[in-house]
């Protein structure tokens, strides 16, 4: 339970909110935050299949909290002045009615577009994430990470919570990191078998020195020189 200070409004009364996290509708942030954990998985995990998410929680910041809290209490207020007028209530002109009831509906948008554009909503979202990864052994095990992301949707954590179906404690995620992939070279494949020329030739000294094969470099080979015959 989160408890916030006193929120002084301008029409001389005050509003003392005391409210649970999940009061904020979270609903938009947690469909945010799981398809970020998703394109995370696979970018990290070599495979994995039927995830399914659990615990989603946001950590919500003081300052975005607040700002939510005093857009409700603009709202509130709205609603029970027109709830006054329409009982009975209100002794004033309808002048006066008017004109309060306007300044408390511009409080309202502005307090309501603060909360919107509040830059930093949350300290914090975890979520629970589970999915069928592929080991290093060959075999998919139905992991759960608990996830950790920040402000921006962008993963900062994530640690195994618990794993049902490994073949025993050596068993290990295969990451897309670990997984070398090799694309043929199309200027060789293309290429097809060059013809070696003489001059080409590259010798080879099939002595070892020091455990070392040496390789000469390539030697052109030099054709002997005709003798010009002697004019008689």
């Amino acid at each position: 339970m989160r408890t916030f200070l006193l929120l002084p409004l301008f029409f001389g009364s005050a509003f003392f909110a005391v409210a649970q996290d999940d009061e904020i509708d979270s609903s938009q942030d947690k469909i945010k935050v799981e398809r970020a954990v998703v394109q995370w998985a696979d970018s990290v995990f070599y495979k994995h299949s039927e995830y399914k998410f659990e615990h989603f929680r946001a950590e919500y910041s003081e300052g975005y909290y607040i700002a939510v809290m005093r857009s409700r209490a603009y709202k509130e207020r709205v609603t029970d002045l027109e709830a006054d007028k329409a009982a009975g209530r209100y002794k004033g002109t309808e002048e006066a009615y008017q004109k309060e009831l306007q300044t408390l509906k511009d409080a309202y948008t502005k307090a309501q577009t603060d909360a919107d554009n509040y830059v930093l909503r949350a300290d914090s979202y975890i979520v629970h994430f589970w999915s069928n990864i592929q080991t290093i052994d060959g075999i998919t095990v139905y992991y759960e990470h608990i996830v950790t992301l920040d402000n921006s949707y962008r993963v900062t954590a994530a640690t195994v919570n618990s794993a049902i179906g490994k073949k025993d404690e050596n068993t290990q995620i295969l990451y897309k990191k670990d997984v070398k992939t090799t694309t043929p070279d199309k200027k060789k494949v293309d290429s097809g078998i060059q013809e070696v020329k003489p001059a080409d030739t590259i010798r080879t000294d099939s002595s070892t020195t020091n455990g070392t094969t040496e390789t000469t470099t390539p030697v052109e080979t030099s054709k002997p020189k005709k003798e010009k015959k002697k004019k008689k």
